[in-house]
């Protein structure tokens, strides 16, 4: 019984496998929150972040909760930003709190 070849990266990547397709999506989400915000008020950008998309659902996470009440004020023109380049429907935004570890100065 011969054992697989082992696989490149790359090759992982490029494939169809559940890796690959978690690694597209993450591009795409990283694509749509760099495109996103330019367009959000500066005091928001290094608070905001898009999620994912959930259906017709864009999901921007946030800090803390005390984030969230600002990053609602922000939804819309985000929601605007987004719909310019994600190719599906955009209908509403929602926003989360999800905290990440690379916040700058921690």
């Amino acid at each position: 019984m011969e054992t697989p070849a082992e696989k490149t990266l790359n090759q992982v990547l490029d494939g169809s496998g559940k890796l690959a397709q978690l690694m597209r999506a993450q591009r795409q989400f990283d694509a749509l929150d760099r495109a996103v915000k330019p367009a959000l008020a500066e005091w928001c950008r290094n608070h905001l972040r898009v999620a994912c998309v959930e259906g017709e659902t864009l999901v921007l996470a946030v800090q803390s909760s005390a984030w969230a009440a600002r990053a609602r004020l922000e939804a819309d023109t985000a929601l605007a930003a987004a719909r310019r380049l994600w190719p599906g429907a955009l209908t509403r935004a929602r926003v989360i709190v999800a905290p990440w570890r690379d916040t700058p100065g921690q």
